[in-house]
């Protein structure tokens, strides 16, 4: 059985490292090595996309999902709005 202590030590190592590759890039960035600093923070993305669970959508993928939701939504529009039920006299 893990204890929370335990999850909250790697959780602290595993944020440890992110920040030592933001330093990295940051060291980097200020001797002019931008090609190498792009590199680490690709790195840094795809660690973090990989701790939070995230997965990589193609941009085509993405696309064609807000193109189908863009075309339901304007279907949606063009039925016509049922007019509000009359209320009967008393």
């Amino acid at each position: 059985m893990v204890s929370l202590n335990d999850l909250i030590e790697e959780l602290d190592c595993t944020l440890e490292d992110f920040l030592d590759q933001v330093t990295l890039a940051i060291d980097l960035l200020e001797e002019g090595e931008q090609e190498e600093a792009v590199e680490v923070l690709k790195g840094l993305e795809d660690d973090l996309f990989d701790f939070l669970g995230y997965e990589e959508m193609d941009e085509a993928e993405g696309e064609g999902e807000e193109e189908a939701e863009e075309e339901k939504e304007k279907e949606e529009e063009k039925k016509p709005k049922k007019a509000p039920a009359k209320k009967g006299k008393k």
